[in-house]
């Protein structure tokens, strides 16, 4: 694993520990191994560009979803803010790529399907009343960007995120024929039985692959430096300051609004982003329960404590070689954290 922890202006920390990979042959991890980031594109990037939309005048966040994508049409209470929330009524996962596989690889197609798909699942339950973490909310504000921005996602995040804030491990490897810099070693994730081979430089997850990598729920890649500089980026934001010499990323007033408590019953999310559970989290002890994280099936996760303006990454592939429910890594995720956090001095306000 890779580890990164800041606090305000304390130095730093950033620490490599272990192998980055086992197979085909044992290589070590260093604090510029590239990681598939998984679920954090839904908080870093969809959500960030949601941020610049509502800013720009073209989305707001009680609107239907139905007012841009017509498959929705017919749900209204199906809203902007419900779906970040992952109160939208959508179920958590749907197996989209199981036939379309059966035709060919990723293709501009298969995203459109995906996409097609998602927007006409049934609801699992009446929006608003409860939240169930859906990758298929996500693929539909991964969509409703897109049509709002005039532009794809990956193109979308690198103009409006990674380019100014100067982050250029931080990105998507589109597919076919990703011709993105990787800039640092690359961490694999499974033997994928379905691709039929070690997965590297490709996103793990299946949907987002047959999007072509390129997902508003998944498809990010990154390193741990470059994502703690986003962080510090967006807490100087959440203060109305810019970062470095940039403008601030978002707005303070929308950047705190979307980090609120979306009062969800028995929910613990944000707009686009969790909160730590009273008891129990994954994000530790230490960490202040008002803060904002997200995680990732790959290992990944990231936690911000907005007021301290601190942050502590963990960047893992638990997936390689083979996905496996191990126990331990769930014990393991929240002790490394408070570890982090206490190594560089930490508090909660």
């Amino acid at each position: 694993m890779v580890v990164a922890a800041q606090w305000s202006d304390h130095p730093p920390l950033l620490l490599a520990l272990g192998q980055r990979q086992l197979e085909p042959e044992p290589l070590p991890a260093t604090v510029d191994t590239v990681y598939d980031l998984a679920s954090l594109t839904k908080a870093v990037v969809t959500s960030l560009l949601v941020m610049k939309a509502v800013e720009a005048g073209r989305l707001a966040l009680d609107q239907p979803l139905g007012e841009h994508l017509s498959a929705l049409a017919d749900r209204p209470e199906v809203t902007l803010r419900r779906v970040l929330s992952h109160s939208g009524g959508f179920p958590a996962h749907r197996k989209f790529y199981e036939d379309l596989f059966a035709v060919a690889g990723p293709s501009p197609s298969h995203r459109a399907a995906i996409i097609a798909r998602a927007a006409a699942e049934p609801l699992a339950y009446p929006p608003g009343s409860r939240s169930i973490y859906s990758d298929l909310g996500f693929i539909l504000l991964g969509a409703l960007v897109e049509q709002a921005l005039s532009g794809r996602l990956d193109v979308l995040a690198a103009q409006l995120i990674f380019e100014p804030l100067r982050l250029p491990s931080l990105g998507f490897f589109a597919l076919p024929g990703n011709a993105r810099s990787m800039g640092g070693p690359l961490a694999p994730t499974e033997r994928c039985p379905v691709r039929g081979r070690l997965v590297v430089g490709e996103v793990h997850d299946l949907n987002a692959y047959a999007m072509g990598g390129v997902a508003g729920h998944a498809g990010l890649f990154g390193t741990a430096g470059d994502l703690l500089r986003l962080a510090q980026a967006l807490s100087a934001a959440y203060h109305g300051r810019g970062w470095e010499g940039s403008p601030p990323l978002v707005g303070a007033e929308l950047l705190r609004e979307l980090w609120r408590p979306a009062l969800v019953p028995g929910s613990t999310w944000r707009l686009g982003w969790d909160g730590p559970a009273a008891t129990g989290s994954l994000a530790g002890t230490r960490l202040s329960r008002q803060a904002v994280g997200h995680l990732a099936f790959t290992g990944c996760s990231l936690w911000i404590d907005p007021d301290a303006e601190a942050c502590v990454i963990v960047l893992t592939n638990r997936v390689h070689p083979d996905v496996r429910d191990d126990p331990r890594f769930r014990r393991l995720r929240p002790q490394v954290n408070d570890e982090a956090l206490g190594a560089i001095g930490y508090q909660a306000r």
